[in-house]
């Protein structure tokens, strides 16, 4: 009997410790899949050199909801100060920008106006992802969208933002085609686009013009519309009246643009892709 005592205890003994091995092989290998997997996830992180952030991102997505706002939820980028500035939908925010080319990204001291807001507005979510955000990746980035999701510490989304890219329209443009068709003029229309002012001047093709820009983004991303457009009307030569003619009628059904190449920008009629103005900067 104290033999089979001996013998019983010598195998419980025997189990626990192979229990104990098990258990400390299923940690381990628990850890080491968790610590791979955040390896993993910092390695697929895509990132944008820090100068590509700056100017105006719009919020579509926070904390996992569609964002609903009274005014449109922003934010821009300043990384030669290092500061962001911004609205939540409803009130403006500002704070100190961090970041570095491992695709970190924070803000900190972040302030807020405190205007009360209808209850439907999502101001709270955008600004619990304005303070979550830990590290950011790039989703999608083509020559008309650059979409960024921010992400808290575990890696989580916490908000979608996309880039706006308004301010590379500034400048002056000869415009190259009309409907697909290249310009044969001499001397090509011209458009003066400045977006800080919501200005549209230059010549279409034979009389000066002038008009307004709206681009609010509250429909469609590279939303931009020429409006209110004049222009004088001196009698010019059958072929440019013509152009003149074509090019005003189109302004009028254009709402996006997205860009070609580092010198060529797309105006068109969305939904559709088809190219109604092609603008070639100008030296």
């Amino acid at each position: 009997m104290k033999k089979f005592s001996t013998i019983l205890s010598v195998g419980l003994i025997t189990l626990a410790l192979t229990t104990a091995c098990k258990t400390a092989q299923i940690a381990e290998s628990t850890q080491t899949a968790t610590s791979e997997s955040v390896q993993t996830t910092r390695i697929h992180l895509k990132s944008l050199p820090a100068e590509n952030f700056n100017g105006e991102w719009l919020f579509t997505q926070a904390m996992g909801k569609e964002v609903i706002c009274d005014e449109p939820a922003r934010i821009i980028f300043d990384t030669g100060s290092h500061r962001v500035y911004g609205n939540n939908g409803c009130n403006t925010f500002n704070g100190t920008l961090v970041i570095d080319e491992h695709c970190a990204m924070s803000f900190t001291n972040c302030m807020s106006t405190t205007k009360a807001c209808r209850p439907d507005v999502t101001d709270n979510n955008v600004m619990q992802a304005v303070n979550d955000t830990r590290h950011y990746n790039v989703v999608e980035k083509n020559n008309k969208n650059i979409v960024v999701e921010l992400l808290d510490g575990n890696y989580q989304r916490v908000a979608l933002i996309s880039y706006q890219m308004h301010n590379l329209l500034n400048g002056k443009w000869e415009v190259v085609e009309l409907d697909g068709k290249k310009v044969h003029l001499e001397e090509k229309p011209t458009m003066i686009i400045d977006i800080d002012s919501r200005r549209l001047s230059g010549d279409s093709g034979c009389n000066i013009m002038n008009g307004e820009i709206e681009c609010d983004n509250t429909t469609l991303n590279n939303e931009i519309h020429f409006t209110n457009i004049a222009s004088t009307r001196r009698m010019c030569s059958p072929k440019a009246m013509e152009i003149e003619d074509k090019m005003l009628g189109i302004l009028d059904n254009i709402n996006a643009f997205r860009i070609i190449d580092n010198n060529r920008i797309a105006l068109y009629a969305s939904p559709s892709e088809h190219n109604l103005i092609v603008i070639k900067r100008t030296k």
